[in-house]
């Protein structure tokens, strides 16, 4: 009997699937079919690997079968061949993180073949595909199928958008409109209106001002929110204001994502005193301008912001949203008054996910504490993180020392976490540097889940990769499985590191003492060890100190780019790189910064430079480093021109307090691990 594919274009994505059914059934009837571990010695081509495994699925043991079956899946889709992989996977019946692993490999080999519509509709028809990858799958094959001139098979395939939320719904409408036929306008406009941000892509061609000329001001107002969203304030601000009433808020919104708060006050106020949103918003537009202005006459912008975001809170029920930001708001503006028992009510109910609130709570802590008066019952249970805990615990600790009870001090001393609040505490009682000591045992990971045994022994490690962060990504927390992921994975720091904290939450909020030293070099790494060193004798710079900023900056990874354009390891601006070069002898102002000799030498000389402008202060130098030194100055005066905690916590900027802190902790961190004679914070 002839192969039956004489029917079959030679570019049929068909072709491959169906070779290999022929050589697979002449095969059975020849050579008796191997065993799974068989199987998985077999090296070769995906199309033999997935006729060896065919074979085991279709004749082998009832035990190997099912688990042959999901290689042979896998490998056909290698193959480009996906009905074969189709085939595969519905004798597989894979489920949990293995049908996610399925459904991925089937969708990227469909779109890879461009097959006809009827396989995409039987996979996605498919018994074993989970929900959401079933949408999924749909509207990829829409697409797909409509890049191929399959326009009705396209629209046949496409799920309902009202169904869909978020990037699926986006192209499904895109699918619509890009298919011409009667709803292909009306598409086009929900696109423009939802998700104009991507209306270039998915439009088909057609133009956003074109579509948008009829809106209305409704539709104006959902336009001018969608911007928002997706981070574009200025397209945002502009149609609101073509939305009339319904565009006030947004526009408000817009105004203040863009530092413009004047703007935004005049945009809240025409919504009126009986408009609790658009009070928040005038109150946070207070908010910017009362740390706008010098310090003098702060406090009559500040009881602005009180009385306005107290109506606001009058305003809103319980149940909105927007109401637990008005009382952080009206909090930070009783803190900035004294005000400081007003505050705790309102920072006391369910408003710690407010983007403030952490800032809020710390400036309570630090003025509570420098105000001298009787310490509030139930300021620190205020703190969200262990680091706001530990700061409010420094603060409280300091004021009870003055009265003669150093046991606060001496616990955050002796915690074995060598972060500011513990170091700051050392200071207070006359020591140098916190203690926190690795263990020598070796680090203990989890291995890969049991079902990812056979990926791994066919050697498909980023098959298992993908699979087993599935299945951490839906348990809670996942637990230790994070560390075994990583050193599965072998992945760069900057991926690695945030999957390291998921897995021991101590690395973050501490203590270390007593953490392998293994762990510690993973969440610590240091690939340019002698670059780094050569850069720091060259600029005075402790190479621990350099080391933590460079883990902050770019965890380590020499490509880095900054959305503000900053480069390398180091994160350093080619204009204050530039100028910085001028000073280091041997240095040419041109040069590569994806270098890492020369973007270390450069960025320790341009800290060494900011540390001397302040007076030796490292914290400030940090501070000025990542926030710029006009930024910095303000609260270095107010501090009195002298490093320590006031200074640290009176920083306005929270993305700055937080790169101090951090920054800190991590620089500590390398000396203990790689330099342990060095000399302790403060480091001088």
């Amino acid at each position: 009997m002839g192969t039956p594919t004489r029917w079959v274009s030679s570019r049929s994505p068909l072709r491959t699937a169906l070779t290999l059914l022929v050589a697979v059934l002449g095969a059975c009837r020849a050579v008796p079919p191997p065993a799974l571990a068989h199987a998985l010695q077999a090296k070769g081509s995906a199309v033999f690997r997935a006729t060896v495994f065919m074979r085991v699925a279709l004749q082998g043991g009832a035990a190997e079968r099912g688990r042959a079956a999901m290689l042979w899946g896998l490998y056909a889709c290698d193959a480009r061949a996906p009905l074969a992989g189709l085939a595969g996977f519905n004798l597989a019946r894979p489920a949990g993180p293995l049908a996610k692993l399925a459904a991925r490999r089937l969708e990227e080999a469909l779109v890879a073949a461009g097959p006809p519509p009827q396989l995409w509709d039987a996979a996605a028809r498919a018994a074993w595909l989970p929900p959401g990858d079933r949408d999924r799958l749909r509207v990829r094959g829409a697409e797909s199928l409509l890049a191929h001139g399959l326009g009705p098979a396209a629209l046949a395939l496409l799920p309902d958008p009202n169904g869909l939320a978020g990037d699926e719904r986006a192209h499904a409408l895109g699918v619509l409109a890009r298919a011409g036929g009667g709803g292909a306008a009306a598409a086009q406009r929900r696109l423009a209106v939802e998700f104009p941000q991507l209306f270039a892509t998915l439009g088909g061609g057609a133009k956003l001002e074109r579509v948008t000329a009829g809106l209305t001001a409704a539709e104006w107002g959902a336009n001018a929110r969608a911007w928002l969203e997706a981070g574009h304030p200025r397209e945002a601000l502009a149609a609101a204001a073509r939305a009339g009433g319904a565009g006030f808020v947004t526009a408000a919104r817009a105004a203040l994502r863009l530092h413009r708060p004047t703007v935004a006050r005049a945009w809240a106020a025409r919504g009126g005193e009986r408009c609790g949103d658009c009070l928040v918003e005038r109150a946070e537009a207070e908010r910017q301008l009362a740390w706008g202005t010098a310090p003098a006459a702060r406090s009559a912008r500040f009881l602005e912001m009180l009385q306005t975001a107290a109506r606001a809170r009058r305003l809103l029920s319980g149940r909105d949203p927007l109401r637990a930001r008005a009382e952080v708001l009206e909090a930070e503006a009783d803190v900035e008054l004294g005000r400081f028992t007003a505050a705790i009510p309102l920072l006391s109910g369910d408003v710690a996910t407010q983007p403030r609130f952490d800032w809020v709570c710390r400036r309570l802590v630090m003025l509570q504490s420098r105000d001298g008066s009787v310490w509030p019952a139930g300021i620190e249970a205020l703190g969200r993180s262990n680091r706001d805990r530990r700061v409010a615990a420094f603060w409280r600790a300091l004021a009870e020392a003055r009265r003669g009870d150093r046991s606060g001090l001496e616990a955050l001393a002796r915690s074995g976490f060598p972060d500011l609040p513990a170091q700051w505490a050392a200071e207070a009682l006359g020591r140098s540097g916190v203690t926190a000591a690795p263990a020598a045992e070796r680090l203990v990971v989890p291995h890969a889940p049991a079902w990812a045994a056979d990926l791994l022994a066919a050697g498909r490690v980023a098959d298992a990769v993908f699979a087993w962060r599935a299945e951490l990504e839906g348990e809670s927390g996942g637990g230790r499985g994070w560390l075994g992921l990583v050193e599965l994975a072998a992945m760069p720091p900057l991926e690695a590191i945030p999957l390291l904290v998921r897995g021991e939450p101590r690395l973050l909020a501490g203590p270390w003492q007593g953490l392998p030293r293994e762990l510690l070099q993973r969440y610590l790494p240091l690939p340019w060890r002698a670059e780094v060193e050569t850069a720091a004798r060259r600029s005075g710079v402790p190479p621990w100190v350099l080391a933590g900023l460079v883990r902050q900056e770019s965890a380590w990874n020499p490509r880095a780019r900054s959305a503000a354009g900053a480069l390398g390891l180091a994160q350093m601006l080619p204009e204050v790189a530039a100028e910085t070069a001028r000073g280091v002898a041997g240095t040419s102002p041109a040069g590569d910064l994806f270098e890492p000799e020369r973007n270390l030498t450069l960025g320790a000389a341009y800290l060494a430079r900011l540390r001397q402008a302040f007076g030796g202060s490292w914290t400030a130098a940090l501070a000025s480093y990542n926030a710029g030194t006009r930024r910095v100055l303000q609260a270095w005066d107010r501090g009195g021109r002298r490093d320590g905690p006031a200074f640290v916590e009176s920083l306005e900027i929270p993305e700055t307090w937080d790169y101090v802190h951090r920054v800190v902790l991590l620089a500590e961190g390398y000396r203990i691990v790689y330099w342990p004679d060095g000399r302790p914070y403060p480091w001088t």
